[in-house]
C-alpha cells in the first residue's frame, strides 16, 4: 500500500495518522485501528494487510467525522457507542465496496473536486 500520510484534516482539524508495530488491540479482536479523540490521532496496526488499512483509516475518519460533528455527543442520534460504531462499520464497508466496484468513481470525485475536466 502506498504510504499513509501523517495527517489527515477532517474539518477544521488536523487528524494525526500513526502507523503503530504492537496491537493495542486484544488478540481476540477484529479491530485493526482506532480514533483517539483526546490525543486527535488515529492509529492503525502495521500488520493489518494493505486493504484492512484503507478500510481501516476510512472507518476511522468517521469516528473523527462523527465526534467533531458532536453526532456521537449526548443528545446527539450516535450518542450510544454500539450505535455509533454499527453506523460507521457499515458505511465504511459499504463506501468501500462502492469504491472497489466502481475504480472510476474516486477518480471522478477527486478529478470534480480540483476542476479537472471530466470527459464524457
Amino acid at each position: 500500500m502506498s504510504n499513509i500520510p501523517s495527517k489527515i484534516k477532517v474539518g477544521w482539524k488536523d487528524v494525526d495518522i500513526d502507523i503503530i508495530k504492537t496491537s493495542f488491540i486484544k488478540e481476540t479482536s477484529d479491530y485493526w485501528g482506532q480514533y483517539n479523540n483526546r490525543t486527535n490521532k488515529i492509529e492503525i496496526q502495521e500488520e493489518a494487510p494493505d486493504i484492512d488499512k484503507a478500510n481501516t483509516l476510512l472507518h476511522e475518519v468517521l469516528h473523527a467525522i462523527l465526534y467533531h460533528s458532536s453526532l456521537n455527543q449526548p443528545g446527539g442520534p450516535l450518542r450510544e457507542d454500539e450505535s455509533e460504531e454499527q453506523a460507521v462499520n457499515s458505511i465504511s464497508n459499504w463506501l468501500m465496496g462502492v469504491f472497489i466496484d466502481n475504480p472510476w468513481f474516486l477518480d471522478y470525485l477527486k478529478d470534480t473536486l480540483h476542476g479537472k475536466k471530466q470527459s464524457k
